[in-house]
């Protein structure tokens, strides 16, 4: 019957028509969660609900019992709700199919069936026979995860409610150091907006807000930019302190400076960066393209390329030669600082 993706399912619920059965799959967990709850909370009236919602795990759960359950009928109200969590339907056997085949179209009018998938995954490719499925009798829910303002009014809207003021710029500084994981940010929001009791400042996000490892890196970079050698020394120490992986640190150092040298190349040929977004897959990333357009100006197309090499040297010790990470981690940041003053490695 459908595919939808978070804007179409919002439409859907809004008509107040119910399908047999949902299929929710997709990158962010959380918005499967919030949809599976909003269908349970629409179509079952909420004073009976305790009666009307059933919630399985799917965990060695065989389906037969869930199309048993389908066939009961609602305690006082038009529907019942039966919520599976995880059950194993990637790769799906031949048993399963055939249950699914035979119980999906007879489900009642008065039952929805939620198959909520979040530890185990129901991918395009292995999983195109349950997708069909689901497709063909009720509807498949893919929800990913939210870019741009799809991601920013939403946390905007969340420190309003926690009387708390947060501009645009700084829901984009939030997602930059926080991550894309709406669950997260949330989270992540909630302890800014507890401790800044009003407007938003960039202060606050720093004092309390945990940040990703890419964040983390990001500012081991910007302190090299900025020659402050000390201070890319101490977030290199809280990093091993962390216990986080030379390889971790490196990949995403190799990261910040490839988005610098594309900021570069593009400053330097066009005089703009409006089409590296697209080339390079920026979308919900639009603030790395940014703060590597400025970074990038302290720098030398010859100096990036340069940093470039060895950051593909260190990679290379890392991977073949079974130096300590660490020092390899320590000796790239010496490497990449004497770059950034100029001088030849």
């Amino acid at each position: 019957m459908a595919v939808f993706d978070e804007k179409a399912l919002r439409a859907h619920l809004k008509e107040k028509t119910f399908l047999p059965c949902y299929l929710f799959v997709g990158e962010e967990d959380y918005l499967k969660r919030l949809y599976a709850d909003r269908i349970a909370d629409s179509a079952t009236d909420r004073a009976f609900a305790s009666f009307n919602v059933e919630r399985f795990d799917g965990k060695n759960l065989d389906l037969r019992d869930v199309f048993d359950h389908a066939s009961v009928l609602p305690m006082m109200g038009e529907r019942r709700v039966i919520i599976v969590d995880d059950m194993k339907l990637d790769p799906l056997s031949a048993r399963d199919e055939a249950l699914l085949k035979d119980g999906l179209p007879g489900v009642p009018d008065t039952t929805v069936l939620l198959f909520l998938q979040t530890l185990n995954p129901v991918s395009k490719k292995t999983g195109k026979k349950v997708r069909d499925l689901f497709q063909q009798y009720g509807a498949v829910c893919e929800l990913n995860k939210r870019t741009g303002q799809e991601l920013y009014r939403p946390l905007i809207a969340s420190a309003g409610k926690q009387g708390c003021t947060l501009s645009p710029a700084m829901a984009q500084y939030l997602v930059s150091c926080v991550g894309d994981d709406f669950h997260v940010l949330i989270q992540e929001l909630a302890k800014v907006c507890a401790y800044a009791q009003g407007e938003i400042t960039k202060a606050h996000i720093d004092a309390v807000a945990t940040k990703t490892l890419d964040a983390k890196v990001y500012a081991l970079a910007r302190a090299l930019l900025q020659h402050d050698f000390d201070k890319a020394y101490a977030v290199l120490d809280t990093l091993v302190q962390l216990r986080t992986e030379p390889y971790y640190i490196l990949g995403a150092l190799n990261g910040t400076y490839i988005d610098l040298y594309r900021a570069k190349t593009a400053m330097t040929c066009s005089g703009s960066t409006a089409s590296l977004g697209a080339a390079y897959s920026y979308k919900g990333r639009e603030f790395a393209l940014n703060n590597a357009v400025r970074d990038s100006r302290s720098l030398t197309l010859p100096q990036l390329r340069q940093s470039l090499a060895v950051l593909l040297d260190a990679d290379r010790r890392l991977k073949s030669t079974g130096e300590n990470g660490v020092l390899v981690i320590e000796q790239l940041l010496v490497r990449l600082l004497l770059i950034a003053n100029g001088e030849r490695v």
